[in-house]
Formats: structure tokens, C-alpha cells, sequence
């Protein structure tokens, strides 16, 4: 991580909609959610689900974990007073690697924007150890979240802004 600071990759207006891709950490940036993804087996930990637990210990996977998972399932998972990271809530959604990455994240923004929320984070999904899984290399994987952002923005939404938070 980058203790706090985040650098400006790309910034983009899609209507009402500024789309950032930043590099930093996601346990620092300001958001109404973080959505990330998460496995049906509830095999939570290291990577992005570290991260999450290393600020909010296990409030919000206790709360997806009570929920019967299956793919491309949501679960928003509220935040609490333990909840030391800058991000409010989290949406997880359920990604078994059956389908292409755009549809996780269009499930999740779907979610985000039902709740209302105005301002999301989205971690680099599928871009670590699952890397090759599904999407085979960084290009297929940046143009599936790419193609995830682009088909939800085509729809009325309440999110004003969405980051991408790129680890250092």
C-alpha cells in the first residue's frame, strides 16, 4: 500500500458519472461502498478480503456469510463502529469464475446503485491470484471491468463516482 496516498492513473466523465482509476489503497479511500467479489465456499482471506478484515475484523464477511451464496448473487454488508477503514459498507458479490468479469462488476454497481449510494470503490478484481482463471491476462481483465462500467453506465443510476483502486 501506498500509507494513505493515491495517484491518479485515468479520469473519465461518463454522463453524470466520473469514472477514476487510482493507485493506492483501497482501505483509504472515501466511499459510500467498496465492491469487491467473494467465492460461494466462503474461502475469505489474504488479498482484498485481508484488507477488508484488517480494518473491520470480520463485520462485514460475517454478515455475506449468513446469506446463501451462489454466482453472481449480492449481498451489501453494512458497516459498523468497528469499522476503521474509509469505505462505509461493502458489496460483495458472489464469483465462482463461471462468468466474465464485467458481470460481476455490473452486479454490484446494480446493488450500490439500488441502495442509493453515490460514491463507490471497486479493488482490482480477478487481477491477483485469479488472474488467468477466467480472464487470461491484464489487458482482457482491465477491458472486462472496462465493459462492466460502460453497459451499467447506459442506465439511470444514483452513483456520481466510481474508483478503481489499483494496489501499488
Amino acid at each position: 500500500a501506498s500509507g494513505g496516498k493515491l495517484t491518479m492513473v485515468a479520469d473519465q466523465t461518463i454522463g453524470k458519472t466520473r469514472v477514476e482509476v487510482l493507485q493506492g489503497d483501497i482501505r483509504t479511500e472515501q466511499s459510500d461502498a467498496l465492491i469487491t467479489a467473494v467465492n460461494s465456499g466462503k474461502m475469505w482471506f489474504g488479498g482484498i478480503d485481508g484488507a477488508i478484515q484488517s480494518v473491520a475484523g470480520n463485520q462485514f464477511h460475517a454478515q455475506a456469510a449468513s446469506h446463501d451464496l451462489s454466482d453472481l448473487k449480492t449481498v451489501l454488508a453494512k458497516g459498523g463502529n468497528g469499522n476503521r477503514g474509509k469505505f462505509k459498507n461493502v458489496v460483495f458479490v458472489v464469483d465462482d469464475l463461471k462468468s466474465p468479469l464485467h458481470k460481476v462488476v455490473m452486479a454490484g454497481l446494480q446493488e450500490a446503485s439500488k441502495a442509493g449510494f453515490k460514491t463507490v470503490t471497486i479493488p482490482g478484481i480477478r487481477l491477483g491470484v485469479m488472474l488467468g482463471v477466467v480472464e487470461k491476462t491484464l489487458e482482457e481483465a482491465y477491458g472486462e471491468l472496462e465493459k462492466g462500467v460502460k453497459t451499467f453506465l447506459t442506465r439511470p443510476t444514483s452513483i456520481e463516482n466510481i474508483k478503481f483502486v489499483m494496489r501499488d
